[in-house]
């Protein structure tokens, strides 16, 4: 909170970056606290990744990359079995990460993602993401795309039921 007689206006951003509540713009936004979301750190996820890097590093880096890969081969070939599936980004699971999106034609991507979790418990993220430019580019603004975002704690037993859930609520 801003103390009597502070203009906000007046105050430039420390930093600027997407704020999550206007994902379709690529300005910061001028209403609090907006404004000021960026360039507020984030004291308990520095500490978050000091933990997490002595996790990654108690593993093999190389062994958490081919279960990313396995996984990443898992749903571009699954998703890409569906049809009207169309994957976007690379199909070449070693020039990517695991993150995959995808649209469905005549499919709301928020239709998609509803489904997935209301009906099937498959967590996914439906819209811009963050990168309105991005989706301008691939075609897919200003609705975006479902992205299927599995990690190192994912089997591709999970992977396989995200599928099979994707291709249920596609044909229905």
């Amino acid at each position: 909170m801003l103390g009597a007689g502070v203009d906000a206006g007046q105050i430039e951003p420390f930093m600027r970056g997407g704020t999550g509540s206007r994902s379709e713009s690529e300005e910061q936004p001028e209403d609090l606290p907006d404004k000021f979301e960026a360039g507020t750190p984030n004291g308990v996820s520095i500490a978050g990744l000091g933990a997490g890097g002595r996790w990654v590093l108690g593993r093999s880096v190389a062994a958490i990359r081919a279960h990313e890969v396995a996984l990443a081969q898992a749903l571009i070939a699954g998703l890409a079995a569906v049809p009207g599936v169309t994957v976007h980004g690379p199909r070449d699971a070693e020039s990517c990460t695991a993150t995959i999106s995808f649209t469905a034609a005549g499919r709301r991507v928020s239709e998609i993602g509803w489904r997935l979790d209301e009906e099937h418990a498959v967590l996914c993220r439906v819209g811009l993401h963050c990168a309105p430019a991005a989706h301008r580019t691939l075609g897919t603004f200003p609705e975006g795309t479902v992205r299927l975002a599995p990690g190192v704690f994912t089997s591709l037993d999970d992977v396989h039921a995200a599928m099979h859930a994707v291709a249920e609520v596609l044909v229905a």
